[in-house]
This record gives structure tokens, C-alpha cells and sequence, in this order.
């Protein structure tokens, strides 16, 4: 069974809409412990509450400590792949910044939701759950960096967010 380093860092993915404020708050449980526990039977998970901000407030001091810590974890451990949780707003820009200083070949994917966990239709459980698959993939050895969001795998260098609700990341060079 593959070893999956899941790493999380924050945002929607990790937060549940207050019903009565409206409010986004994040949870003392991670609210996708349910879905984690579901991934046994895919891969054998150890998980990593790296940090817990809101996205916007990820600066590149925080992407390139992302990415020491990720060096630290796969050095000391032997993992087949790793999973970073994230929020949408600057999901793009870490996922490229870990595929610029990153020194693996192993699948280091980055994946995050657009709904919170207590919302209709939320994606983050689904989302984890491809990126699992994905890093598990043998064809996912030497990619980079990839982004799985909305049952689509997109390289790092070649990703935008285009809306804010929307559940679509696009290649950046099909933009016109």
C-alpha cells in the first residue's frame, strides 16, 4: 500500500459555514477527518496540520516554508506522494513555487474546495480523494507538481483560478 504525506495548510477545505452568521470559520476537528479515515483503503495517510490560514493571507515566506517543511518530511520519512490541502486564492501560486524549488520526483499534489465542508455540494472530500488516487499513480512519478481540483489534474506552471465560485481551474495557456 502507497504512503501518502497529506499536508494541511488551511482555507475553505478546512472550514464549515456558521448557518446562522453566514460566517466561515475553521473547525478544532479537521471537518474532512471522516474523509481521511475513507482513505485507508487507498493508501496508508499520515497527516501534517501544517498551518491553518485562510488563503490570501499565504505569503511566499509561508509558500517557501511550504516547501522546506515538505523537504524535512520527505527526508526523514519514506512517503509515495504527498497531498497539500489548500485554499483556492493563492492555490495556484504555491502550487508553481513548490514546482520551482521542490527536489523530488515523487507526486506532490495540491488540491483545496470552493464550498466548506457543511455546505451542499461541498468538493474538498471529493477533491482529497482524487488527489490521493492521483498521487498514488505510478504515471504521476516525475510530473511536478499538479493541482487536482473538479476531476481534472493540471500542471503547477500551467493553472489559473478563473472564477471565484466556479469549480473550474483552467490551463493558463488556453487563455486567450
Amino acid at each position: 500500500m502507497k504512503k501518502i504525506l497529506l499536508i494541511h495548510t488551511g482555507g475553505t477545505i478546512a472550514m464549515e459555514e456558521n448557518k446562522v452568521t453566514g460566517g466561515v470559520n475553521t473547525k478544532e476537528i479537521h471537518p474532512l477527518e471522516a474523509t481521511i479515515a475513507e482513505l485507508s483503503d487507498i493508501a496508508k495517510i499520515t497527516v501534517k496540520n501544517y498551518v491553518n490560514l485562510p488563503s490570501p493571507h499565504i505569503t511566499p515566506s509561508h509558500m517557501l516554508e511550504l516547501a522546506n517543511f515538505i523537504a524535512i518530511q520527505t527526508d526523514s520519512e519514506q512517503y509515495d506522494g504527498i497531498v497539500i490541502t489548500h485554499g483556492t486564492d493563492t492555490l495556484e501560486e504555491t502550487a508553481y513555487v513548490l514546482d520551482l524549488v521542490l527536489q523530488t520526483s515523487i507526486p506532490v499534489i495540491v488540491t483545496g474546495a470552493m464550498r466548506s465542508s457543511n455546505e451542499h455540494g461541498s468538493d474538498g472530500p471529493y477533491n482529497l480523494i482524487s488527489s490521493v488516487r492521483v498521487a498514488c499513480e505510478e504515471q504521476s512519478l516525475g510530473k511536478g507538481v499538479l493541482v487536482v481540483f473538479n476531476d481534472e489534474i493540471h500542471a503547477a506552471k500551467n493553472v489559473t483560478k478563473t472564477h471565484t465560485s466556479n469549480f473550474k481551474f483552467i490551463p493558463s495557456e488556453s487563455l486567450d
